[in-house]
C-alpha cells in the first residue's frame, strides 16, 4: 500500500532488539575489544531490517506529516503501538489538536479515521498541515524471534565483511536474510 506523506523519526530507539552478548554469543566472540563495533553492526543490521521491510523494529515514536485529512489514514512502519497525538494547523493557522478519533492498530499498516458520522476538521492549505505522532516497534522481549535471527545473521555477515569491497569472491547478503525480508516486507509479523 502506497502511504502517501512524510514520516518521521521523533524519539529514536534507546534499546536494540538484539543485545552484546547475544550478537557476541552468535558470532562466537570472546572478549571485549571488536564491542563497539558489533554494537555498530547490530544497529546497521537493526536499520537494514527496518529500511527493507518498512517496519519498525525498535521501540521509537515517529511523526507521519500530511497536507490534509484522508478519510483512512493510514500509519507506515507498524507496529503500531499508540496514537499519541493528531495535530493539525487550522484555516486561521492556529495549532489544534483532534480530541477522538478512531483507531484500528491490529491492521497492517494500522489505521485511523473520524468517530462514526463525524468528518476531520478543516485545514489550512500548507504543506504538513496534519502531523500524526504514534508509538512503534517491538520490546527487545517480543521482537519475533525469526525477525531477530534475521538480524544476528546479518550482524554475522557485516562482521565477516567489513570493506566496502573485498577481494577475491563477492559477498552478497545471506540468502537467509533475504528470506527473512521476504517475509516480513509482505506484511506478516510473526
Amino acid at each position: 500500500m502506497l502511504i502517501q506523506g512524510s514520516v518521521q523519526v521523533v524519539t529514536s530507539p534507546t534499546q536494540e532488539p538484539v543485545s552484546l552478548q547475544e550478537a557476541k554469543n552468535h558470532l562466537r566472540v570472546d572478549g571485549n575489544q571488536d564491542d563497539a563495533l558489533i554494537q555498530m553492526c547490530i544497529s546497521a543490521a537493526r536499520n537494514f531490517f527496518e529500511t527493507s521491510c518498512e517496519i519498525s523494529i525498535a521501540q521509537q515514536t515517529l511523526k507521519l506529516c500530511l497536507d490534509s485529512f484522508q478519510p483512512v489514514i493510514h500509519l507506515p512502519k507498524g507496529p503500531v503501538n499508540s496514537v499519541t497525538e493528531i495535530a493539525y494547523t487550522d484555516d486561521d493557522l492556529e495549532e489544534q489538536t483532534v480530541a477522538d478519533w478512531l483507531e484500528d492498530l491490529a491492521s497492517n499498516p494500522a489505521r485511523i479515521t473520524t468517530l462514526s458520522g463525524e468528518d476531520w476538521p478543516a485545514v489550512a492549505e500548507i504543506i504538513n498541515a496534519v502531523r500524526i505522532t504514534y508509538t512503534t516497534g517491538w520490546a527487545p522481549s517480543a521482537v519475533p524471534k525469526l525477525l531477530k535471527s534475521g538480524i544476528l545473521f546479518y550482524v554475522g555477515h557485516l562482521f565477516e565483511n567489513r570493506e566496502a569491497v573485498t577481494t577475491g569472491s563477492m559477498t552478497e547478503t545471506p540468502l537467509a536474510v533475504q528470506s527473512i525480508i521476504q517475509q516480513f516486507a509482505s506484511g506478516v509479523y510473526h
